[in-house]
């Protein structure tokens, strides 16, 4: 009787001989975003103590800046500058362009409107939401290549082979951005903005929709609830940025199996926990926001603990 062969255990690194091989660069990038999650949680700490949520539109505009400017470096170190500028330019030119259309024709998203709360726009599309969407995607999408072990390579030899396969990573990455907008987008148009914070939403719907209607909008802007076609575009657009990407520009990745591959999960980790305890604060204000946050948990956090559980197999 012939004996099982037994599989190869996978090699582990250690955490902190894996830190202390990594370049000070690389090490400062990885503090800054701990520097981050640990900077929300102490703020937030602090805003339940009070019982004062901290909605500051401020705030929120030096997060999302400051995870972009991660994310791009991560981007140039990890996939070279020609790969990193590639990809941010598609991100940001394909995500204005959709968000034009949406603001002002009401297509790909739905009719809505932005009001002047996120501040300076272009063509009625505030530059913030702009970037956001880049420095998302990019999170999301290099999470998969990591969680996945990709390493930036497209398994395919043929050009019909690489197209699924580019679809396929594309859809996954369209996926894991999606389930971050179903928390933001009930949240950015709640009348709970004016009520707590004396600030206008940040977008609203024309004629709302069936997703969380009961949620109470701005007296006089629009209706609540947001279309279901919201999600759709939600989920077309960071798919035709990586499906571009993929097929033109995507190359092996310069950087493989160093610690500096957990920044994405961070990144996405820290956008997932402060929006979530930015809803279950405005619950205070309005009783029925948690269930903004309820539906974020079950999106977000399971592919978060998932690749913790790969973080734990690889480094302890």
């Amino acid at each position: 009787m012939e004996e099982s062969v037994p599989v190869d255990e996978v090699k582990r690194v250690p955490v902190t001989a894996a830190w202390n091989k990594m370049p000070r660069a690389h090490r400062v990038m990885i503090a800054l975003v701990l520097l981050y999650i640990l900077s929300a949680v102490v703020v937030h700490f602090i805003s339940w103590v009070t019982h004062k949520a901290p909605l500051r539109i401020e705030l929120v505009a030096v997060a999302m800046l400051s995870m972009l400017a991660i994310c791009i470096w991560h981007a140039v170190i990890v996939k070279g500058t020609k790969q990193a500028v590639a990809f941010f330019v598609i991100c940001i030119l394909i995500g204005w362009f959709c968000e034009f259309i949406g603001h002002n024709y009401g297509w790909f998203f739905g009719r809505y409107n932005y009001t002047k709360t996120l501040g300076p726009a272009i063509g009625g599309v505030p530059i913030l939401i702009t970037v956001t969407w880049a420095f998302i995607v990019y999170s999301a999408f290099m999470l998969i290549d990591w969680l996945a072990g990709l390493g930036g390579e497209v398994r395919a030899r043929s050009w019909w082979g690489k197209t699924l396969w580019s679809a396929l990573v594309a859809a996954t990455t369209a996926t894991l951005v999606c389930a971050w907008d179903l928390i933001v987008d009930p949240m950015a148009a709640s009348g709970v903005w004016w009520t707590a914070a004396g600030k206008d939403p940040w977008w609203y719907w024309f004629h709302g929709g069936p997703y969380l209607e009961e949620l109470p909008g701005k007296a006089g802007m629009g209706m609540p609830g947001v279309p279901i076609g919201n999600f759709v575009g939600w989920w077309l657009a960071p798919f035709l940025m990586v499906l571009i990407f993929m097929l033109i520009f995507q190359k092996p990745n310069r950087l493989k199996g160093s610690l500096l591959d957990v920044v994405p999960l961070l990144v996405y980790f820290y956008i997932f926990l402060i929006v979530v305890v930015i809803v279950l604060e405005m619950n205070w204000t309005y009783d029925g926001m948690n269930q903004v946050a309820l539906i974020g948990f079950f999106t977000m956090m399971p592919v978060i603990l998932v690749s913790a559980v790969k973080f734990a197999r690889d480094y302890f």
